[in-house]
């Protein structure tokens, strides 16, 4: 899909600092572009091109503007704007991410470019797990993750690696995957909450969805699939975090780093764990990474020799233990 390109117009400090939140929650096919002097507008626009203009109430402003710019009103007088603004319009007393999905619905309705996946706001968080080369870490500090956050927020998890130990883990002997969740979006996405519910299993603190158990069935996920499964959770479902446990490196994978807001890197400091990290540096300095390198933190799984005990119910161990108690810090440095 092309980029979509919105400009905002205005001389306010409110309005620069609304232009840099939209744009540190916009999602990649989005380029935010900020005007500060009205003055330049013309030329603004020749240069740029923008789909949409956000302007602010008060900001003059060229009136004869081509026809294909959606041209959206910033406003604090909701009244005013019903009964004389000819544009569309959003109130300004929100927050930044709550006003760009005003600003996509707007523009969807104008668009005839189809859309998906919308971008990311403030409803709905994803956060993916990834670890170059396989780690056997990567399950239980990613699902202690899970477990702390769920006490906060509710937390959906699903994981996407081969063969990651979660059924046997999590004691469940069978029922529907990831594998049906997909195929039944790809069917029937307007019952798509009872689909989700033919799938959704519940951990103390969080619910999870098992992954498929052929790992092929990963491979032939399409990226029309993803976008619409996010669209779907956030348009039906309650949830406020989606963590991913993301497996081998593949195009499923891409697009949830994509629309994560954070991802991290699950490393090892011994063996051969430096050597993968350092190729995977490598593959993240080329250009078309850039995006990615900004929301990667690397995490080293701090896992003492009393980490597990036998005999002691493990998911109980990872949401209490050790690994819980690094999430915490985790997320008190970094969100």
């Amino acid at each position: 899909m092309d980029k979509i390109k919105l400009a905002i117009l205005g001389d306010s400090l409110y309005a620069g600092r609304l232009t840099e939140c939209i744009r540190k929650n916009s999602p990649d096919y989005l380029e935010v572009y900020g005007c500060r002097h009205p003055a330049e507008l013309p030329d603004y626009l020749k240069q740029i091109q923008p789909d949409i203009l956000l302007y602010e109430q008060d900001t003059a402003k060229e009136e004869k503007l081509p026809e294909y710019i959606l041209q959206i009103q910033l406003t604090d007088d909701r009244k005013q704007c019903q009964e004389e603004c000819k544009h569309p319009f959003v109130f300004r007393y929100q927050t930044g991410s709550e006003i760009l999905r005003q600003i996509f619905q707007l523009y969807e309705r104008t668009s005839k470019k189809k859309f998906s996946g919308w971008c990311r706001t403030l409803e709905l968080k994803m956060t993916a797990f990834y670890a170059p080369g396989g780690h056997e870490l990567l399950l239980p500090f990613s699902i202690a993750y899970a477990a702390v956050c769920g006490e906060a927020d509710k937390a959906l998890y699903f994981n996407l690696a081969e063969f990651s130990g979660m059924s046997p883990l999590l004691g469940d002997k069978g029922g529907n995957t990831f594998s049906d969740l997909i195929y039944g979006i790809r069917q029937k996405k307007e019952q798509f909450p009872l689909c989700l519910q033919s799938v959704l299993h519940h951990a103390e603190k969080f619910d999870y969805v098992l992954p498929p158990e052929n790992p092929q069935d990963l491979y032939e996920v399409q990226k029309e699939d993803l976008e619409c499964l996010f669209a779907l959770l956030q348009e039906k479902t309650d949830y406020r975090l989606v963590i991913f446990n993301c497996g081998a490196w593949n195009s499923p994978v891409e697009l949830v780093f994509q629309y994560s807001s954070k991802v991290y890197c699950v490393v090892k400091e011994k063996s051969f764990g430096k050597y993968r990290k350092t190729e995977f540096e490598r593959f993240l300095n080329k250009d078309m990474h850039k995006q990615l390198r900004e929301k990667l933190q690397y995490v080293i799984p701090q896992s003492g020799s009393g980490t597990f005990v036998q005999g002691m119910d493990m998911m109980s161990q990872i949401q209490n233990g050790e690994f819980a108690e690094q999430v915490k810090e985790l997320l008190k440095d970094g969100e």
